[in-house]
């Protein structure tokens, strides 16, 4: 009899780590009796269909601290006899409500993946303000340091506790082990199984896909995807914009994505004077279309877990600029793949010479961006599959179940 291990998250808007379920779930439904529980939000239930696709028990429900749907959790997975809980927490404080109740309901293992650094690691307290407790994530106000400081240390109790009922964390990349360690996590339930994922086709034409974009057949792409917010580095990338356009005038940056920063950043674009250079495309079901039609991909993000843009870029054989922050440095081979610059801050304006500098070099030398683009493709080969990262949670489920 197959053991029975359901995967569960709790974010309202599952895109990356409902992608990373997904494809285990694919993967491993062989192997284990697969389900899947996830808030019936429009994200969640276009998860849970692609879940039900693959014939693995899909479950439509909130859990996120309501004691009623807590308890009808703890209820579901003691009447499925669930063997492993998988909580997937796209930050810290997310998933903890579902660990409880399984734990409330005796299943035999819980097991967690963080698919993210700990933000209260990776930036000082004093720019804490302007992310983690920002305008459009804490619309009453700043708080004071004082509070700000008993809030932290609350979450990371909060957190702490729920690792005790954990019999193992997964972290998505090394640098996200680390962070979790400088928290107090035990180092001995940690382990690391970094991302991977299915390379998706494309068999359209550039021509097509310009067209398709509004844009000139001899434009050049920039792209650049993921949720418009402070951690992901688009206003860095803005600063980039005039140098780059200065001496490649033909380029389109395209951004793909939504987001609480947008409107912000579409009268930043138009007060510099960029509209003709910035393209804001919102959500796209076309990404594999554009990966194959752009130039390269740029990831300026201040802090990440392991970026799957970044392997579906490869996989497609895309040069990739990005940050050298966690998560994004242990995908990009400098000058092997692509290039490797310092982030950007995240309430000051940063200089983007080198970043600028890093997009003109494949823009300029399609000699470089060939070779990177092929060596791109060979590393996610080798390194970040599917199949890779199914068998390495297949071994850490093996463990725990031992």
């Amino acid at each position: 009899m197959k053991q029975r291990v359901c995967l569960f998250t709790d974010s309202l808007e599952p895109s990356g780590v409902g992608e990373h379920m997904l494809t285990l779930a694919s993967e491993l439904v062989d192997r284990f009796a697969m389900s899947v529980v996830c808030p019936p939000t429009p994200a969640g239930l276009r998860l849970l269909d692609r879940v039900g696709d693959l014939g693995v028990t899909a479950v439509p429900l909130e859990v996120r601290g309501e004691p009623s749907a807590d308890d009808e959790l703890a209820r579901w997975l003691r009447q499925e006899e669930v063997d492993l809980f998988h909580a997937h927490a796209g930050v810290s404080w997310e998933g903890q409500p579902g660990v409880r109740a399984a734990h409330s309901a005796g299943v035999r293992r819980i097991a967690r993946t963080e698919h993210l650094a700990e933000l209260t690691v990776v930036f000082p307290s004093e720019q804490l303000h302007d992310l983690i407790y920002s305008p459009y994530h804490h619309p009453d106000g700043r708080l004071g340091p004082e509070e700000l400081a008993r809030l932290v240390e609350h979450h990371r109790s909060e957190y702490l506790g729920v690792v005790e009922l954990t019999d193992g964390v997964i972290c998505v990349s090394e640098g996200v082990r680390e962070t979790f360690v400088r928290v107090g996590v035990p180092p001995q339930k940690l382990h690391v199984v970094r991302n991977g994922m299915k390379a998706r086709t494309s068999s359209a034409s550039s021509a097509a896909v310009k067209e398709r974009l509004g844009l000139d057949p001899s434009t050049r792409i920039v792209l650049t995807i993921g949720r418009l917010i402070d951690v992901k580095g688009y206003p860095y990338l803005l600063e980039a914009v005039p140098a780059v356009v200065k001496h490649e005038p033909n380029v389109c940056f395209l951004w793909v994505g939504e987001g609480p920063l947008e409107s912000e950043l579409r009268e930043r674009v138009h007060a510099l004077g960029l509209d003709d250079w910035v393209c804001f495309t919102g959500p796209r079901s076309d990404v594999p279309d554009l990966l194959v039609t752009a130039d390269l991909l740029v990831m300026p993000s201040l802090v990440e877990g392991l970026p799957l843009g970044a392997l579906e870029a490869m996989a497609a054989g895309l040069p990739i600029v990005g940050t050298r922050v966690c998560g994004t440095s242990e995908v990009i081979r400098d000058g092997v793949t692509g290039r490797l610059v310092p982030p950007g801050d995240l309430v000051e304006t940063s200089d983007a010479a080198d970043l600028a500098a890093a997009i003109l070099e494949p823009l300029e030398n399609p000699q470089v961006a060939k070779e990177w683009g092929t060596n791109a493709r060979s590393v996610f080969a080798q390194e970040f599959t599917a199949e890779r990262m199914a068998r390495e949670t297949a071994d850490v489920y093996d463990a725990l179940l031992a």
